[in-house]
């Protein structure tokens, strides 16, 4: 898929870019519902993020990063473990060379995120959404289904600081 003249800048758009399809790269990893997966969550989405050649792109990769970190904290925190088997927090991340990434987070818990006004500066807690918004170029979220839970998505355009498919591997 070429880059069009304008970048991707509403979830609809980025959702349209980032469908599978051969050009496109996707890591998917499910992470128990305990607190050290968000460390596991850097440390794995980093490394792909390297491995696909996206090392030298200024600050994105760290935008990337602080964004899984805080969406994987949300979901530890905030979401719920689910009821049989193995209580999972799935994380996923595509990429589309030139055009777009975006990161999913999924979680049992039903309930939506919320963006909330700024807190005072003492807070110590209730501002992650706030980030999610400022580091990424937009973010939705999504329910799933009666008992799935739900993903909340945060995107980033990838134009000239991303690397071409030709440099990227696998």
């Amino acid at each position: 898929m070429a880059l069009t003249a304008t970048a991707p800048d509403t979830p609809a758009e980025f959702l349209s870019y980032l469908t599978p399809n051969a050009s496109l790269r996707e890591l998917s990893v499910d992470f128990p519902h305990e607190p050290c997966s968000a460390g596991r969550a850097r440390k794995i989405a980093r490394e792909r993020l390297a491995a696909w050649g996206l090392t030298q792109t200024g600050d994105l990769v760290d935008r990337v990063v602080l964004t899984i970190s805080e969406l994987m904290s949300n979901a530890i925190r905030h979401g719920a473990s689910g009821t049989g088997g193995r209580p999972v927090i799935a994380l996923s991340i595509r990429f589309l060379p030139g055009v777009a990434l975006g990161v999913r987070v999924e979680d049992r818990s039903s309930v939506m995120p919320v963006l909330r006004e700024r807190r005072s500066a003492e807070a110590v807690d209730g501002r992650g959404m706030q980030l999610v918004a400022f580091e990424s170029t937009c973010w939705m979220a999504e329910h799933l289904g009666e008992g799935r839970g739900k993903a909340v998505w945060a995107f980033f355009q990838c134009t000239s600081a991303c690397p071409s498919s030709g440099v990227c591997g696998p």
